[in-house]
C-alpha cells in the first residue's frame, strides 16, 4: 500500500478574511469588551518601562555592581553547613563572580557567586 501527501490548499483557515490596509487611519477609540474607550498614550521608550534585565538592579549582579569600591564581608556555603567568609574591598561583578580585594593581605580572590548567602556593606 502506498502512502500519498495529499497538500492542504485551504487557506481559509490560516489567512484573516478581511485585508490589512497599511493606509488605513489608526483608530481615535479603542474596542474593549463592547465599549468603547480612547486610546491611550502611544508605546515609546519613555511611555513604558525598562526592560529587566541582568544589569538591572533587581538583580543582584546588578545591584553589586553599584556597591564597586565598598567594604564587603561575603559569606559563603560551602557544602551543606559550612560558612566561609572573606571581607574586603569589592572590586568587580562578573556574570557568574565577583572579585574582592581581601584586607589582610591584599591579595584579590574570585569567588563563585552561586554559594554567596549573605553580603554585608560597611560604610
Amino acid at each position: 500500500m502506498k502512502n500519498f501527501f495529499v497538500p492542504y490548499y485551504n487557506t481559509d483557515d490560516c489567512y484573516p478574511h478581511e485585508r490589512i490596509d497599511p493606509n488605513r487611519a489608526i483608530p481615535e477609540v479603542l474596542y474593549q469588551n463592547g465599549t468603547a474607550r480612547p486610546l491611550e498614550a502611544p508605546i515609546t521608550p519613555t511611555t513604558q518601562p525598562q526592560a529587566v534585565t541582568l544589569e538591572s538592579t533587581e538583580y543582584l549582579n546588578g545591584y553589586l555592581r553599584t556597591k564597586i569600591g565598598e567594604k564587603v564581608r561575603v559569606e559563603f556555603l560551602i557544602g551543606t553547613g559550612t560558612l566561609v567568609d572573606k571581607f574586603g574591598e569589592l572590586l568587580s561583578v562578573g556574570a557568574n563572580y565577583i572579585t574582592i580585594r581581601q584586607a589582610e593581605t591584599g591579595n584579590v580572590v574570585a569567588c563563585d557567586f552561586f554559594t554567596i548567602k549573605f553580603i554585608s556593606f560597611y560604610y
